[in-house]
């Protein structure tokens, strides 16, 4: 069931109007199979051409390139009501979502109306390419090396746990890579450039997908390169700026990881009540002892708190506000509250929650990454703290 987003201050009807249309998308299209995906570990291409349709995959992409220019509430909308029922599907389309705006942000006008039409929908998936095998939180520690030769640059290097690389319909990958300037760097890591990489480009090789605890019905793989030749024009941004401009772009992105985590904590009180509901314990309603009533309402006010930090980021967002402060403070509470979420809605559901087809026990194994991805919950305390003036 799809929770009216009751924030009066938020939102204005077309935002209703468009959770409304998510939300049935969702009990329609998206429901029916969830289990089964998770379980198989697949992603379904018929799927992803729905939410195609649907345009989700290009909801901040402006409409000369065949998005809908729409808010960052908009794509918060979207990414809750996904992950009510399917984190896996949530991920691979904030990933294609983010990266076509990043796109749209670094690259020139004329790869603009080459590329962007077909990210846009979602026919071409641009994957994001910037986590190393040695980088961890340390994301700009590059391995991954750019020389240029005559008119085109030749990249060697690997990246890992990169989303959205191996489907049918990915293309590229938009691919941060070290080099040196002319003469050498002065002092310190080599700057860092952005790149738009064909995957069947020669020399890149795709490996075999993860076998993952959670968001197993996304598509990750490594990739790897080895002398990969791309032109000159595929540069995106300034040479030796592509991991700043797109960090400092890129904050906002934090946001709907927030939301996702809304999303699965939302999923996860919806599940208890169905089941608490419908059963009895020594000859009472279960949801009639304290304990599981009570259990139930920290389910209740954990989500409105994700849901209520989200969307004040994403308000502030729209309205040009800033919001360092509040990616941060969103992605690090709603991520941590998802988890003491599901922990206790698959403890309440007894050993059903156990069960790998339960709803509850998806959520559990999903919600584990939101403290990680996106920059982890210790890079999130980091930012805050900067912000206080601290020295860390």
């Amino acid at each position: 069931m799809a929770e009216e987003l009751d924030l009066p201050w938020c939102f204005e009807e077309e935002h209703l109007a468009w959770q409304k249309t998510v939300a049935e998308f969702c009990t329609r299209v998206v429901a029916p199979g969830v289990v089964r995906r998770d379980l198989a570990g697949q992603l379904d291409p018929d799927l992803i051409r729905e939410v195609g349709n649907l345009g989700a995959f290009g909801l901040r992409v402006p409409e000369v390139y065949g998005g809908s220019g729409a808010d960052l509430r908009s794509m918060c909308i979207a990414a809750e009501e996904f992950s009510v029922l399917d984190s896996s599907l949530a991920v691979t389309v904030h990933v294609q979502a983010i990266s076509a705006v990043l796109f749209h942000h670094l690259a020139d006008e004329d790869l603009r109306a080459e590329f962007l039409p077909g990210m846009a929908t979602g026919e071409t998936f641009c994957a994001f390419g910037l986590t190393e095998p040695t980088g961890g939180s340390d994301a700009g520690n590059i391995g991954t090396r750019a020389v240029r030769n005559g008119s085109d640059w030749i990249i060697n290097g690997a990246k890992q746990f990169i989303t959205n690389s191996g489907t049918p319909f990915s293309k590229y990958v938009i691919l941060f890579a070290a080099h040196e300037r002319e003469g050498g760097s002065a002092g310190g890591r080599a700057p860092i450039s952005a790149f738009l990489v064909p995957l069947d480009a020669p020399g890149v090789s795709v490996g075999p997908k993860y076998p993952k605890m959670g968001w197993r019905s996304s598509d990750t793989h490594p990739l790897y390169f080895d002398d990969v030749r791309i032109p000159a024009n595929h540069l995106l941004g300034q040479e030796g700026r592509g991991y700043r401009e797109a960090l400092a772009f890129l904050t906002w992105a934090r946001i709907p990881i927030a939301a996702m985590a809304a999303g699965l904590a939302r999923g996860c009180l919806e599940a208890t009540l169905e089941f608490a509901t419908s059963r009895d314990s020594f000859n009472r309603p279960l949801t009639s002892h304290q304990a599981v009533a009570f259990g139930i309402a920290d389910l209740s006010a954990m989500t409105d708190t994700c849901r209520l930090l989200t969307y004040d980021a994403a308000w502030k967002f729209d309205t040009g506000r800033p919001i360092e402060r509040e990616a941060a403070v969103s992605k690090l509470m709603a991520s941590e509250l998802a988890n003491q979420v599901a922990y206790k809605a698959s403890h309440l559901h007894g050993g059903y929650g156990f069960m790998d087809d339960s709803h509850v026990a998806r959520h559990y194994r999903d919600a584990r990454i939101l403290t990680i991805g996106e920059g982890t919950s210790e890079v999130q305390r980091m930012l805050i703290a900067r912000g206080l003036g601290l020295p860390v």
